[in-house]
């Protein structure tokens, strides 16, 4: 019979992957639509692509959190067990729900709330998360490893380069828009250009968290 706790590990390898190859092909996709040579319909073509694969990512980021503290509870490295795991996934689901909501109704206003409603939620994670593995560094608790400590630092980092991700890359949609409606002018072209170079130093920065956050979970290090 196959271990839960192996379990948790392969589902936490799974959103890694999806996060991070979503992110690549995200990235990769934004480069093809601000290349002149492509035609209107194939730069529509792959901003349709854009859109469908880059919800994975958010959905990574939300379901990382309460994987992760299954895999520390499993260990013996965090307090949060029993009920409290019941509550973090009760929380983590509604929080997807607005995330998903948030992607699907983009552009009207409901959809605009769902997207404030997140962004809030990322920040306030972020400052809680930050919190306690700084009280985790210093007092020992709620986390008594250091290297989960570091990890659950990192993942705040991550989450403040994906909002980085979010702020920079706003101006793309209406750039895009406007393309569509004009076609290819030096304006509209530049207006294209600007968010998706721009990005760049965000999602770089990203990458390099997740991986660390990778290498840390698998050495597990003496710190």
């Amino acid at each position: 019979m196959i271990d839960p706790q192996t379990l948790w590990i392969m589902l936490h390898v799974v959103l890694l992957v999806y996060w991070l190859g979503a992110d690549i092909s995200v990235s990769y996709s934004s480069l093809q639509i601000i290349k002149t040579e492509n035609s209107r319909e194939t730069r529509a073509a792959i901003a349709k692509v854009l859109g469908f694969v880059n919800a994975f990512p958010g959905i990574a980021s939300i379901l990382m959190l309460p994987v992760g503290l299954m895999l520390a509870s499993g260990k013996g490295l965090s307090p949060i067990t029993g009920g409290w795991l019941v509550l973090v996934w009760g929380l983590a689901g509604v929080w997807l729900l607005i995330s998903v909501s948030a992607a699907s109704q983009r552009g009207t206003p409901l959809g605009k709330t769902y997207s404030n409603v997140d962004l809030w939620i990322r920040i306030v994670l972020i400052a809680v998360l930050t919190i306690a593995a700084i009280a985790s560094f210093t007092g020992g608790s709620p986390f008594t490893s250091n290297w989960l400590a570091l990890k659950v630092l990192l993942f705040a980092y991550v989450l403040v380069c994906g909002l980085g991700i979010r702020f920079t890359f706003a101006l793309f949609g209406p750039a895009f828009g406007r393309f569509m409606v004009e076609g290819s002018t030096p304006e509209t072209e530049a207006a294209l250009r600007v968010p998706v170079l721009r990005v760049k130093p965000w999602v770089l920065a990203l990458w390099a968290g997740l991986i660390a956050m990778s290498l840390l979970g698998i050495a597990q290090p003496t710190l």
